[in-house]
């Protein structure tokens, strides 16, 4: 069974040739010309939809789907995720990461006490902000004073918190 990437998450239908708005959910909104085709799940079925062009609206994107013509199909679309197969990600650069690899992570210490997990990345303008689920919730800038290790495939990260950054 293949594994899926989300890029992105139909807002709202737009304009009058069916066009959708979508929240990007990868590192490029170039991505959605790179791509040909989506896989959405609506009633429990996957659906393949071709991208026939798309253009850039401030930190949005609107996209035209070959497979939806009208604003009520397009309406239809709303709150649906944009996925990818895993395969067709490009390669990021080493110490670079999809959001779909840090989601989930384990959390630790740098002496060993486990945190929780990541449920979340905020992106917060200069650097973005993972969100860890532990005993509480714990809101951990992502830069390199606080990142510490990152291993995918053990499925861990390992953190040195600054005095408060746990409080």
């Amino acid at each position: 069974m293949p594994s899926y990437v989300v890029i992105g998450k139909i807002l709202t239908s737009w304009g009058i040739k069916g066009e959708v708005k979508v929240l990007p959910l990868t590192f490029s909104i170039d991505r959605f010309g790179e791509v040909s085709a989506v896989i959405i799940k609506r009633d429990n079925l996957e659906e393949l939809l071709h991208i026939e062009h798309y253009r850039p609206h401030g930190r949005t994107v609107i996209i035209k789907f070959s497979e939806v013509s009208t604003p009520e199909e397009a309406e239809k679309l709303k709150g649906l995720e944009m996925k990818i197969p895993q395969s067709e990600s490009p390669p990021l650069p080493e110490g670079e990461y999809y959001y779909y690899q840090i989601i989930g992570l384990k959390v630790y210490t740098d002496r060993g006490d486990y945190i929780g997990r990541i449920k979340e990345i905020i992106e917060a303008g200069a650097n973005d902000v993972y969100v860890i689920e532990g005993e509480k919730e714990y809101m951990v800038p992502a830069v390199e004073e606080f990142i510490k290790e990152v291993d995918i495939k053990a499925g861990k990260m390992v953190i040195q918190p600054i005095e408060g950054l746990l409080e």
